[in-house]
């Protein structure tokens, strides 16, 4: 595996489910328990289940972020977002 200080992996699918979690559940008031470890299980369940899509440079990024302003492409994360809240409010783990 290469390894430098320069080089960086990111899984842009990271912050945009965060932000779409954030921006429909968490502003909104719309979970049964909004700590932070429910919060996390949401976005790690939601990730699970959703293709990656990885990058190593802010140009792949914003052309993958760019990608997913599409509304279709929106709707399904915001689907799988869902799912997962359904599935931690019936089973917490705390």
């Amino acid at each position: 595996m290469i390894s430098s200080r320069d080089l960086s992996i990111l899984n842009v699918m990271e912050p945009i489910v965060s932000h779409l979690f954030e921006d429909n559940y968490v502003k909104t008031g719309a979970l049964k328990c909004a700590c932070d470890k429910c919060q996390l299980d949401i976005i790690l369940l939601t990730l699970n289940h959703l293709t990656p899509h990885y990058t190593s440079s802010q140009a792949g990024e914003a052309y993958i972020k760019a990608h997913y302003l599409e509304p279709q492409l929106q709707s399904d994360v915001l689907r799988e977002i869902t799912n997962a809240v359904k599935v931690i409010e019936e089973h917490p783990n705390h």
